[in-house]
């Protein structure tokens, strides 16, 4: 009996070893997941499958457990807008994906403003009167046969990150001037009204690396164009900035921005215009400090690449209509091509010279008046801005700007088309570049009446 006891015991312990060792079925888990996106609208796929709904969506039944969650937004033709990334749907719980995309075009994009006798193309990356285009020219004056008068434009900022800003603290950071700065945030829209067009779009700053451009800043900007009342020859811009480097969906994006976001301090910022007047590299800048008006002009107004207009080249100002609140500094400056700070190693020159402080070691040399920076009596390839601060901006704080791009023909019988005007002094008021820019300052004259007269009724 005791030979047969245990070998009862052996078989019975074998069995549950056994038994025990078996794959046994188990029961799915499930919970739902919510997903929204700005803009809405984008297409949803979760794992590599387009599940057939649209954004905003209330997803039921999803297995728990980590996805990869797509979201795609086409606008026309040419903008793309997407978003991608991990989620976790736990059991038996409501999870929430709330996702901004990122996108826009490229140079297949071809949205204009041209009422009037202005004709400016613009990009989903906030580049105004751009010639990313290649083919179509960015700024046309004074009407759709004119000449160019500009290679690019863009919302230029520059600041310093606060002690909030953790390993970033006390890093001056600025946008690029050319290089990817900005990225879209929605389709441009552009309607056409009464007696105006406007053009709207919204963007925020980006980099491949932290400290390659300025992170953490949203942009609602409008363009607006009138066709009446003495505005033809206007283009308002209007830009809202917010400090976003504090919002959960924008650090998805950028996850070494300290959480709760940053603030900027000493922060500058501006619309700057690269104006080439026909051929780029034979222009001249110079400001009416009374009237807070930069602008640029042919050296010696003849330039054969405008046609016929040659030897009546426009004049091309940038002008704040509505400077900051809070910005109690203002600069009126210029740069050349050659001191472009698009390598990212230059953040400290553009702030210094969008504060007005250029220092000795710089390319170019500062006014000593604390409104104006750079001039020269030098023809050469050059960018303008009208600079405001400083401000300081802690997350979820915004601010706006509004300027006119100015444009007007040299006052007849001012000039002899082939001999250079110098731009002298800019605090010298008797200067002969004034009269020839007669009718340029009488439009900055008007300017601010004008955009209270077009500006939309929804701007305060």
């Amino acid at each position: 009996m005791t030979g047969r006891l245990c070998l009862f015991v052996l078989l019975l312990s074998a069995a549950v070893a056994c038994f025990e060792a078996r794959e046994r079925p188990t029961i799915p888990t499930f919970g739902d997941l919510v997903v929204f996106s700005d803009p809405p609208g984008a297409d949803i796929e979760i794992d590599g499958v387009d599940i057939g709904m649209t954004t905003p969506a209330n997803i039921r039944d999803v297995a728990a457990g980590d996805h990869h969650v797509e979201l795609s937004l086409r606008v026309g033709q040419n903008e793309y807008f997407g978003w991608s990334g991990d989620v976790t749907v736990n059991e038996h719980v409501l999870d929430t994906l709330d996702a901004a995309l990122q996108g826009g075009c490229g140079a297949n994009c071809d949205f204009a403003v041209g009422r009037g006798r202005v004709v400016c193309r613009s990009t989903t990356f906030g580049d105004t009167c751009a010639g990313v285009f290649f083919s179509e020219p960015a700024l046309i004056w004074p009407d759709i046969f004119g000449g160019e008068y500009a290679a690019g434009g863009r919302l230029l900022i520059a600041g310093i990150l606060d002690s909030d800003a953790g390993d970033f603290a006390g890093d001056t950071v600025s946008t690029l001037v050319y290089r990817d700065a900005w990225v879209g945030r929605q389709s441009v829209t552009v309607t056409d009204l009464d007696d105006t067009q406007q053009m709207d779009l919204g963007y925020w700053s980006t980099a491949h690396f932290h400290g390659e451009s300025l992170l953490g800043l949203s942009v609602k900007q409008m363009v607006v164009a009138a066709d009446s009342g003495g505005a033809e020859d206007i283009l308002f811009l209007r830009f809202e900035i917010t400090n976003v480097s504090g919002e959960d969906r924008y650090r998805v994006l950028y996850p070494d921005i300290p959480e709760g976001g940053y603030t900027y301090r000493s922060l500058y910022l501006g619309f700057g215009l690269d104006v080439d007047v026909g051929g780029a590299t034979d222009d001249l800048g110079t400001y009416d400090h009374d009237l807070g008006l930069a602008f640029m002009y042919d050296a010696d107004l003849s330039d054969s690449q405008l046609g016929i207009y040659s030897s009546s080249p426009g004049m091309v100002g940038v002008l704040t209509l509505e400077a900051p609140a809070g910005a109690a500094e203002r600069t009126l400056t210029l740069w050349r091509e050659d001191d472009d700070w698009d390598d990212g190693l230059k953040h400290a020159f553009a702030w210094r010279l969008l504060a007005g402080r250029l220092a000795a070691a710089d390319p170019i040399g500062d006014h000593p008046h604390p409104d104006i920076g750079y001039h020269s009596d030098n023809p050469d390839d050059y960018r303008l801005i009208d600079a405001h601060g400083p401000l300081t901006l802690a997350p979820g704080d915004g601010v706006t700007l509004t300027v006119a791009i100015l444009l007007a023909g040299p006052a007849a019988g001012t000039y002899v088309s082939g001999q250079q005007i110098e731009p002298g002094d800019p605090l010298s008021g008797g200067r002969h570049i004034l009269t020839v820019a007669g009718d340029l300052r009488d439009l900055a004259v008007r300017a601010a009446e004008l955009w209270e007269r077009f500006k939309p009724i929804t701007v305060d």
